[in-house]
């Protein structure tokens, strides 16, 4: 591929990955789990135990709470530090795919691969999310691709690689992070019958690197917090999701099916066809790397719809051996994506474009830039096709139009409805240090304020709020009162649940500060607390 084509690919990546964040509130209820912590980290100088509210977390191991506290240090506590390092181990990821596509086969299956992957719907949501999958993404790529990389050529610099990587997706996410691509190794070899490579892959050596990348957070974390830190991290946040459904209405044999349908758009369309080419050109028999990318795939895939608990990024690492299976294929067979698949991609984009119109009550009055993104699209798909000859061009370019579009008309307008930034403001331009909250409890108002907010509940409420082992309530760590001894001169309340908390008051408060989402109130008596 030409140096232009990389230059523009890498530009349009950053582009991509950068664009609006510094625009994209923190939102609620996960992102601002992970920023908060992450804040608190840097004002409390722990950078070893994770708090928030002031007391231990132990949902997710360090290394993204890390990046993130070390974006704070740069840039300040603001939205574009918080994605900062998403948006870059996006970029990262790219890369290592085309690399990784043109050192197994050529520059062509890796520049086209890199397009594939930089232009699915959920590789763009991720790479602009406070949440750890884009790191865990990089790292659980990069065990694999160098295992195979490893696994071809014998090189043992590929194997240490794998074994670094397996440690950092392990302090990025847990566990997970070795077993699952173990697990995938293992069958592999077993499909290969081909034990042999396990005296090449320097296992004591390598074992020792990937501990020494793992065993000195988990061994300080035991040390400081013993069965308390074991029993949560763990207990609740690894053994209880496989087992017990977080979200038991997720919970159904289909979910994944629909995700992963979802999350490969614009390229989903063409797995059945890839199916149907393989199978007509009577291609009974895998190769040795598309045995290991299918594999990859489908036990990434086997291994979630297993688990109790169902989230949307869980099969998130599966995107990166289908791009590559993809980004391979449009390489050889470019006639794939035709005037016909243009169908498929328009309608796609049409539907994203209806049912963002009519799903999201958002009155953005920048929702006129997905319908002109959709004819820059088309203006696009044609030039290119001009220029270039090749639609996989004009496909990647018209999905990238449309997701900046989207960043800004519906995106920026979607998160200042899912945060309560407003709220926080609010607090600190009143001077307010310590506040009663009854209604939700929105965890980004902590984070864009320095108020402490104690959630107010009933006494009968308690006892299933209370924190327990081996039990989703570990994860309400938050403060909390009873609302029929509230302490507190100043209370904030949803617009909703204004009327109720007046009726169940006896004193007389009023009105210091309101929107339409928050109001805030002071007693008109002084209470002490």
């Amino acid at each position: 591929m030409p140096r232009k084509y990389w230059l523009l690919l890498f530009t349009a990546a950053a582009a991509l990955l950068f664009a609006g964040n510094g625009s994209l509130l923190i939102t609620d209820s996960v992102e601002s789990n992970y920023a908060l912590t992450a804040k608190e980290m840097v004002l409390s100088g722990d950078w070893l135990s994770p708090q928030i509210y002031g007391h231990y977390w132990y949902d997710k191991p360090i290394f993204f709470y890390w990046l993130t506290a070390l974006a704070y240090k740069m840039f300040g506590f603001t939205e574009f530090a918080s994605r900062f390092f998403p948006a870059l181990f996006g970029l990262g990821s790219v890369a290592l795919l085309a690399w990784g596509a043109s050192k197994l086969e050529n520059a062509r299956s890796g520049f086209f691969s890199a397009l594939v992957l930089l232009s699915s719907v959920e590789f763009f949501l991720i790479s602009k999310s406070v949440i750890t999958d884009a790191v865990l993404f990089f790292f659980f790529s990069a065990t694999l691709l160098f295992f195979y990389l490893g696994y071809r050529d014998g090189r043992a610099r590929y194997w240490y690689i794998m074994y670094a990587a397996a440690g950092l997706a392990v302090l990025t996410k847990g566990p997970i992070g070795v077993l699952l691509p173990g697990l995938i190794i293992m069958l592999f070899l077993l499909w290969q019958r081909d034990w042999h490579v396990l005296k090449r892959m320097h296992l004591v050596s390598g074992t020792l690197l990937c501990a020494a990348v793992v065993v000195p957070w988990y061994a300080v974390m035991y040390s400081l917090h013993g069965s308390d830190f074991i029993n949560t991290f763990f207990g609740t946040h690894n053994f209880l999701r496989a087992t017990v459904s977080e979200h038991p209405r997720d919970d159904v044999i289909y979910y994944y099916t629909l995700v992963n349908l979802l999350e490969l758009f614009p390229w989903s369309g063409l797995v059945p066809w890839a199916a149907y080419k393989w199978w007509r050109q009577g291609h009974r028999k895998l190769g040795e790397q598309q045995k290991f990318l299918l594999l990859w795939a489908l036990v990434v895939f086997v291994f979630f719809q297993c688990m109790a608990t169902k989230y949307i990024t869980y099969t998130y690492p599966l995107l990166f051996p289908a791009s590559l299976l993809l980004g391979s294929m449009l390489a050889k067979y470019t006639d794939c994506v035709d005037g016909g698949y243009m169908i498929f991609v328009g309608g796609g984009f049409g539907l994203l474009l209806v049912g963002a119109w009519f799903a999201v009550s958002i009155a953005s009055e920048l929702l006129f830039l997905l319908p002109l993104a959709l004819i820059i699209g088309v203006m696009l798909d044609y030039i290119l096709r001009l220029v270039t000859g090749e639609r996989v061009c004009s496909i990647a370019a018209m999905s990238a139009v449309f997701y900046i579009a989207l960043v800004f008309s519906l995106a920026i307008p979607f998160s200042e409805q899912r945060s309560a930034k407003n709220l926080g403001e609010m607090l600190t331009e009143n001077d307010v240090h310590e506040v009663g909250l009854y209604g939700k409890y929105p965890t980004s108002a902590v984070f864009y304020s320095n108020s402490k907010i104690v959630k107010l509940m009933h006494e009968r409420e308690v006892a299933g709020y209370v924190p327990k082992d081996f039990s989703w309530t570990s994860k309400n760590v938050m403060p909390y009162a009873t609302l029929e001894q509230n302490p507190y001169r100043i209370v904030v309340v949803t617009s909703k649940s204004y009327d109720k908390f007046i009726s169940q008051q006896n004193d007389e408060w009023q009105v210091i500060d309101a929107d339409k989402s928050w109001i805030v109130l002071m007693a008109k008596k002084a209470k002490t607390i």
